[in-house]
This record gives C-alpha cells, structure tokens and sequence, in this order.
C-alpha cells in the first residue's frame, strides 16, 4: 500500500496544471525551480504525511506547502491573485484531486502569507513570494 505522498503530490500537480485559471497567470507549476524559471510561476513544496490510522481504518493527515512568486514590479496584487487561483483550485475540491489508489477525504486551506522575497538567483530584482498550506485527509481506496 505504502504512503499517499506521491501520489497526493501527483493529483495536486495534476490539479494545478489543469486549472485554466491558475494557468493564465503563471509561466508554470514546478516541484523545483528550473534554471529558467520565469516568474511569475508555482512551486510545489513540503510536505508532511502523518499517521491518522483508527483500529479500524487505516489514513493519514497530510500538509503540502505551495509557493509562489511574481517580480516585485508586479507588485503583490499578482502574487495574491495567483494564491486565490491556488485556492480556488484545491480548497474542499476533494472530488477533482484525484490520488491514486487514495481515497481524498478532506482537503483544505488552512493559511496563506505574502512577503517580499529577494531573487533565488541573487539578483538585484525583489520577488513577490506567496506562501500557503493545505491539509489533506487521507485513506486507502478499499
């Protein structure tokens, strides 16, 4: 059976990539940042998987951080933007994640943050960086 990280971190992907609104506003959705990354773009990261098992059912509460980030010309207006497509796309969207040989039982929001960032790159450029955390309720499909 093994754990549901990848395979949660697969539909997650699957959902973001296939979500035409986030899509309109981002240059993509990454698990690492790609030497030619152009912002402003998406970046799955962290994530936690927890035993949730009862005596009688097995599952898992897991979190998933995803990051996002715009140049500072942009202003935060599109960073914000782009975490409201990201919510919009996974927050109680149980029914349109799908996480093979899981059953997604819950999946919600549960914070988001904006700062400003300095480049990964250590340009002179300043980032807009989004931050948001999502959990994710977990079982063995039967």
């Amino acid at each position: 059976m093994g754990t549901p990280s990848n395979p949660l971190q697969a539909g997650i992907y699957a959902r973001l990539t296939g979500y035409a609104p986030l899509m309109a506003l981002v240059s993509g959705v990454y698990d690492f940042t790609p030497p030619d990354a152009v912002p402003p773009y998406v970046l799955i990261g962290d994530d936690t998987a927890v035993d949730d098992s009862t005596k009688s059912n097995n599952g898992w509460s897991a979190t998933l951080t995803i990051h996002c980030w715009d140049y500072e010309k942009a202003g935060r207006k599109s960073v914000k933007a782009i975490m409201s497509a990201i919510h919009d796309a996974l927050h109680r969207q149980e029914a349109n994640v799908t996480v093979a040989g899981f059953t997604l039982v819950e999946l919600a929001s549960e914070f988001e943050e904006s700062f400003q960032d300095t480049t990964p790159t250590g340009a002179a450029d300043h980032f807009y960086h989004g931050v948001q955390r999502f959990r994710a309720l977990i079982e063995p499909t039967s």
